[in-house]
């Protein structure tokens, strides 16, 4: 059986590089799931995740935006901000980060920062909580 040679990658680390079986990802079109012998395509990603299934085994991965290219040759490449297997999160900071960003909301000139900006970090810190709590840890 075929496999996806998938490689996510941020500016500081390449956070994971494996052969696996599957790959779903939050696109900003809609989550989409990548299967060996995929069509080549390029697409813009948005905060969400990355599931990654191999054999029975399913390892997920909060992104923040980014790009994904499926290449020909059953390479996968996800190009993103931040991203971090759900193992490595802190719940309770995560949490905490998305109650701040949503206070700040409230007067977002006395966070000294835009209201899209605040709208954004709770987003992410929401979807980093969220992952980890749907219990994908090993």
């Amino acid at each position: 059986m075929s496999k996806l040679q998938l490689t996510i990658t941020t500016p500081l680390e390449t956070v994971y590089s494996e052969s696996v079986d599957q790959i779903t990802v939050t696109t900003t079109s809609g989550e989409i799931t990548i299967l060996p012998k995929h069509v080549p395509l390029i697409s813009h990603l948005k905060t969400g995740h990355v599931m990654v299934k191999n054999g029975g085994n399913e390892t997920y991965f909060a992104i923040d935006g980014g790009l994904l290219e499926v290449r020909h040759d059953n390479t996968v490449v996800i190009l993103s901000d931040r991203s971090e297997h759900t193992d490595d999160i802190d719940i309770e900071r995560a949490e905490e980060a998305a109650k701040k960003a949503a206070e700040y909301m409230k007067n977002p000139e006395e966070a000294g920062t835009d209201y899209a900006k605040l709208q954004a970090m709770m987003a992410k810190e929401e979807n980093r909580a969220r992952l980890a709590r749907r219990g994908h840890r090993k």
